[in-house]
């Protein structure tokens, strides 16, 4: 007689990734064949979850600042995702038709979706550098249109208040100018340099004179008018500047190097570049690829003992559960049967020793009817039928 070798003990490694596999420990164990091919699919599923943890990780770090919520947010998601994976590669049955056909072309839809939406942030991971000099670029570019239309939603009010003080500064500098003219004279006229050529202080010099103090007197008096409308002109214009320069700022503050901001950079860049977007085309191939690996693995690889096993253990549990069902409604089927056998018999042995005292009632009902000349039978009919009859009719 042959002896049997037995099963070499599992590791808990192999135990993990048959779990990641979402098979059966306790069936494989028996299914030596089927141990390293289900391990090469845990495998698969391992490194999805790992591609899909990482990829939120990345994608949850530009939007939360916060390094522990970002890792305990990457674990949550990723987590779904191997949840996610797991249930497709469970689901994946070997039958042969088309109603086989349809759910596996579904799943595996369904894991393109989820590995195309994993594959963005690995992306922008990938091509950091380049995504954030295009930012800096996008960012100026916004920037500059945006103080453009600052500037030029302003300008009609910047232009009226420049006008007008260039106005008022012409008036003063022209009415100074007026007073050196008049000074300049009359110190010509003392100097002897004048058209007099008289030097000191003769008559045509304190003409000049008092021309000159007077002018001045009217350039003192149009300064202190003048001087005020300047400065509040100034002011106003300086507020204009600063309201500018502060929606400058808020403005600024809106240009974040968000997820969505580092999208944009990167579809710039693949505009701009054919190189970058025949390399952004293959990684997201190689990670969708890598999403759909568990899949492709269950699919591709051979019918194993395994499934065999599992088919059979799914049949058996199944023909049990219908011979259960079947029994079950025997048994109940069999006692309402037997019940109403008992109910009759004792029903039929009530009404056997009730015979008597029946038979006793109507003759008192008839000797009744009798008694009141039992004229009509309708009379009779209606008290036996409330005395007697069990049923009313």
């Amino acid at each position: 007689m042959k002896q049997q070798v037995p099963a070499p003990a599992v590791d808990n490694t192999s135990r993990f990734l048959w779990w990641m596999a979402a098979a059966d420990t306790q069936t494989l164990k028996d299914c030596r064949a089927d141990r390293e091919r289900y391990r090469i699919i845990g495998t698969a599923v391992l490194i999805t979850w790992m591609f899909a943890t990482l990829s939120w990780g990345y994608f949850f770090s530009t939007v939360v600042e916060d390094d522990l919520l970002v890792g305990l947010l990457a674990l949550f998601f990723g987590f779904a995702i191997l949840s996610i994976d797991r249930s497709l590669i469970a689901a994946m049955t070997r039958k042969h038709g088309r109603q086989a056909i349809a759910p596996a072309v579904f799943r595996m839809l369904l894991a393109i979706t989820i590995g195309l939406f994993i594959s963005q942030p690995v992306v922008l991971m990938l091509f950091k550098k380049d995504i954030q000099a295009q930012m800096a670029i996008n960012k100026q570019t916004k920037m500059d249109a945006f103080k453009a239309q600052l500037a030029a939603s302003s300008a009609d009010l910047k232009m009226a208040l420049e006008q007008q003080q260039t106005f008022l500064q012409n008036e003063l500098k022209k009415q100074q100018t007026q007073v050196k003219a008049y000074k300049d004279g009359y110190i010509q006229e003392t100097d002897g340099t004048g058209g007099s050529g008289k030097i000191g202080a003769s008559e045509i010099a304190r003409i000049k004179k008092n021309e000159y103090l007077k002018a001045e007197g009217e350039w003192l008096a149009l300064e202190g008018k003048i001087q005020p409308q300047l400065e509040e002109l100034s002011t106003r214009l300086k507020q204009l500047a600063d309201q500018n320069q502060q929606k400058e700022k808020a403005y600024a503050a809106t240009l974040t190097d968000g997820f969505l901001t580092q999208v944009t950079a990167l579809n710039d860049l693949m505009t701009q570049n054919n190189a970058l977007r025949l390399r952004y085309r293959l990684v997201v191939f190689i990670i969708t690829l890598i999403e759909i690996l568990p899949l492709l693995s269950k699919l591709l690889m051979p019918k194993g003992e395994y499934e065999e096993m599992v088919a059979c253990n799914v049949a058996a549990d199944v023909a049990a559960c219908q011979l259960n069902m079947e029994h079950t409604m025997w048994l109940q089927e069999y006692f309402h049967e037997t019940a109403a056998q008992q109910d009759k018999e004792l029903v039929d042995r009530i009404f056997s020793m009730t015979a008597d005292m029946r038979q006793q009632q109507a003759g008192e009902v008839v000797k009744s009817w009798n008694e009141t000349n039992g004229k009509q039978y309708q009379t009779l009919w209606n008290n036996a039928r409330k005395s007697l009859f069990i049923h009313k009719v």
